[in-house]
């Protein structure tokens, strides 16, 4: 029977599972995330210099893969090239932002003792997400952060790409934009 119900989702289509996935369909997220996951799993290693930091890249890419379910209009391009954008956009500011925190001078660094590293449990990156990340959670926490000029600023700007288009399809002013995204940046810990 279950393999029935796997048959079923995945002869869905992007649009399909993404509707599913916004009513809260835990089945259809993961479809769509199996389907996705080689081209996610490509783009990080296209973008991950240092091996030791791929894993770590790649659960911000599947976290971002969870927030581009929820932002993806379907009136704009496919799933798939709105994902890689988003995709390739935040793993160029995890290493940004990790290439930033890498000139930390030394003496500020806290170590790890043995006993309390011998206490952590390792999981992959996709267990991790799927542990702490509940998907209903996840969804709720979003809507209550932002406000509705802040979703509408972030779907149009990763559909953009750039704050004047942003504010021209809004109609609203570039400072605007740019005080909104700044505003999610807080709010989502991006």
């Amino acid at each position: 029977m279950l393999n029935i119900f796997v048959e079923k989702y995945d002869n869905l289509s992007d649009k399909e599972l993404i509707t599913k996935i916004r009513d809260n369909d835990q089945e259809a997220f993961e479809t769509l995330f199996k389907r996705y996951y080689s081209n996610i799993k490509y783009l990080v290693a296209n973008n991950c210099k240092d091996p030791s930091e791929a894993e770590d890249l790649l659960q911000d890419a599947t976290i971002t893969f969870y927030y581009a379910t929820q932002m993806y209009d379907f009136d704009s391009s496919s799933f798939a090239t709105f994902l890689s954008v988003c995709v390739e956009r935040s793993l160029k500011s995890t290493i940004r932002k990790a290439s930033a925190q890498k000139r930390i001078p030394t003496n500020l660094l806290v170590s790890i003792d043995e006993e309390t590293s011998q206490e952590i449990k390792v999981i992959s990156a996709e267990e991790e997400f799927f542990v702490k990340n509940s998907f209903n959670n996840k969804k709720i926490d979003i809507m209550q952060k932002l406000s509705k000029l802040e979703l509408k600023v972030l779907k149009s700007f990763l559909n953009t790409g750039n704050y004047e288009e942003t504010a021209k399809e809004l109609s609203i002013s570039r400072k605007s934009v740019d005080n909104a995204l700044v505003r999610v940046r807080k709010k989502l810990n991006v």
